[in-house]
């Protein structure tokens, strides 16, 4: 599946939109997840945004207000929309949490040669 970075730059622009990455699309709802924070923004073609009810279920919500909590979230961290998530993030972030006494478990899935029971 191709990403559909549209919606979340006309929302955004380009240079707010770095540390998101694109998990795939939902009922027409493509879904964009924030790297540093692990959250969600949902956004149809046109720019609504939705929030997951559960089993790929969605209602439609304040933009805004999600944003608001994306950004609460990264405040905390210190970090902002235009913080980068690249590896070299996540290699500060991995040094961090071995300095902290955090082990860090890693599992890589080949998705060509997997099953659901």
């Amino acid at each position: 599946m191709e990403p559909n970075w549209k919606p979340l730059i006309a929302k955004l622009g380009d240079k707010r939109c770095v540390g998101f990455m694109f998990m795939g699309r939902v009922n027409g709802i493509n879904l964009y997840k924030h790297g540093m924070v692990r959250m969600y923004l949902n956004l149809d073609d046109r720019g609504r945004c939705y929030r997951f009810i559960d089993r790929w279920h969605f209602e439609e919500t304040d933009f805004a207000a999600e944003l608001a909590r994306i950004e609460a979230a990264l405040s905390k961290l210190d970090e902002t929309l235009e913080s980068v998530y690249d590896e070299n993030y996540i290699a500060r972030k991995r040094k961090a949490l071995r300095s902290a006494g955090i082990v860090e478990e890693t599992i890589q899935v080949d998705p060509d040669n997997w099953t659901v029971n």
